[in-house]
């Protein structure tokens, strides 16, 4: 069965899945940042590219991939194991086909972050402007490419669309956490999600390997293992964990910007807290 681990991109999916691996690491295990094939969590993401061509979907049509998306689920899911996947997917329904549904989801955690922060660090791992990545996440029909192999894999839609997608799935449990809780209370923060493991999945609580993991993907400590030794999954920016703050958009976004995003996303940044 799959726990998902999903959010909007730049919202500290990635953190969590640092935190994961270590958390599940062997009490004599590395730690490091790039997956290695003996790791004892390992995340896949879906969609997944070798998946898809297993399965002779034409991933170039994403109406195709919507069409398989339970298809690929089943097979994943074959290997009776909990499968951890990371997705930048809205939690949503194409024609007749919906994203997932209990049949293959145990519970997933999606994390959200201010739109504010999010279009800084989106634009830096785009390589685009910041309006037009404001434009990307306005869209209602917003997609995530693949750079490499130049197709749209998920449909994203609009940052509000994104969020209240997974707010209102009910078919299984899923645990909404802010990015800035990560940031300032990260302790109860984490525990939260280790003790929401254990009750759909019965993941060991242990206060040992918490503090641990803390320690080990604590930010800087993120950022001084890419400097030192790379990281596969950085696109254009300079750096894939380049600040991990809250509140850079005071001082980086222009005014008119702000504004935009408040009106259009007023709604959601009021429940949030954000506003």
């Amino acid at each position: 069965m799959i726990i998902w681990l999903a959010s909007y991109p730049k919202s500290g999916n990635t953190w969590l899945r640092m935190f994961l691996k270590s958390y599940f690491q062997k009490p004599d295990g590395k730690f490091e940042l790039n997956m290695r094939f003996d790791d004892d969590f390992k995340s896949g993401g879906f969609p997944d590219l070798k998946i898809l061509k297993h399965l002779k979907i034409d991933f170039k049509r994403f109406n195709e991939i919507a069409k398989n998306w339970e298809i690929m689920q089943d097979y994943i899911n074959l290997n009776n194991r909990t499968n951890f996947l990371k997705t930048h997917n809205s939690m949503c329904t194409i024609g007749p086909y919906k994203f997932t549904t209990h049949k293959n989801t145990k519970g997933g955690i999606y994390l959200v972050r201010d739109p504010r922060d999010v279009l800084i660090s989106f634009s830096n791992h785009l390589g685009k402007n910041y309006e037009a990545t404001f434009k990307l996440m306005s869209s209602s029909d917003g997609h995530e490419e693949d750079e490499e192999e130049n197709y749209e894999k998920s449909l994203l839609g609009s940052w509000s669309d994104h969020y209240n997608s997974w707010k209102s799935y009910k078919s299984s449990k899923i645990l909404i956490i802010k990015y800035e809780d990560m940031v300032l209370q990260n302790y109860d923060t984490f525990k939260k999600i280790i003790n929401y493991l254990n009750e759909i999945d019965n993941t060991e609580v242990s206060e040992e390997k918490l503090n641990l993991a803390l320690k080990q993907t604590d930010f800087e400590e993120l950022q001084g293992l890419e400097k030192k030794h790379g990281f596969r999954e950085k696109l254009k920016g300079k750096l894939f964990f380049r600040k991990g703050k809250t509140g850079t958009w005071k001082e980086e976004l222009p005014r008119d910007l702000i504004n935009k995003i408040e009106n259009l996303f007023h709604k959601e940044m009021i429940e949030l807290g954000y506003l």
